[in-house]
């Protein structure tokens, strides 16, 4: 691989992380809302409703992310993968 290619697998890997790379990370996101919901529902207060919030906004940028890289990688019909 010259060092051009390189590169480029470098800033792929840095900012678009392959589909099996973001979805591993789902678990994660997942327990983390999870014990924050259910925080929110013991001890409801407008800071922690805020905080919930905005998680479940980044929750959905990185679902969006998972899709955008699941389109990247499909095969187009000619054989060459994108």
């Amino acid at each position: 691989m010259n060092s051009s290619a390189q590169a480029i697998s470098a800033y792929a890997a840095l900012y678009a992380p392959s589909a099996a790379a973001q979805a591993k990370t789902l678990p994660d996101i997942a327990d983390a809302l999870h014990t924050q919901l259910c925080d929110l529902s013991v001890d409801p207060t407008p800071e922690r409703a805020e905080a919930v919030a905005a998680n479940l906004v980044g929750a959905h940028r990185a679902i969006l992310k998972l899709r955008e890289a699941l389109l990247r990688e499909q095969e187009v019909p000619d054989g060459i993968t994108i």
